[in-house]
Order: C-alpha cells, then sequence, then structure tokens
C-alpha cells in the first residue's frame, strides 16, 4: 500500500523550484540586459544553486532509504 507522506526528495526538490521561480523575473531582466558581468554572475549564481540542490538531494535520497528500510524493519511480512 502506498504511503500518503512526501518524501524528503520531492520536498527538496519543490523547494528548488520554489527557489527558481522567485528569481525568475530578476534572472530574466539580468539576461535581456545583455551584460555580460551580470550574465556571467548570474550563470555562477545558477550552478552554485544546481550543487546545492544536487548535495541536499543525495541527502534526501539517503534519508528516504532509511525511511523505508525502518518501516520495512517494523512491519515484518507474513509467510
Amino acid at each position: 500500500m502506498p504511503s500518503d507522506k512526501i518524501h524528503c526528495v520531492e520536498l527538496v526538490a519543490l523547494k528548488a523550484l520554489a527557489d527558481l521561480d522567485q528569481l525568475e523575473g530578476s534572472w530574466q531582466s539580468i539576461m535581456e540586459s545583455s551584460d555580460p558581468e551580470g550574465v556571467a554572475l548570474l550563470l555562477r549564481l545558477l550552478l552554485a544553486h544546481m550543487t546545492t540542490t544536487s548535495n541536499r538531494l543525495l541527502g534526501a535520497m539517503v534519508l528516504d532509504r532509511l525511511n523505508v528500510e525502518a518501516d520495512a524493519v517494523e512491519r515484518p511480512t507474513a509467510y
């Protein structure tokens, strides 16, 4: 039976998407300005966001896996 809980991976992904959504207007204006330094800074920030999100996702995957294993131990299957 599937669980109704939201998994850690889903929460991290939703947070990352919300972060990017909040910055979309600012980022779009910088890209349209054609300022090379501004665009370079924007791309560096985007790369940092991707790196941070990747690290958070790895941690969230570990937590989700541990939760699955803990649930399996708590509810042994009947033979």
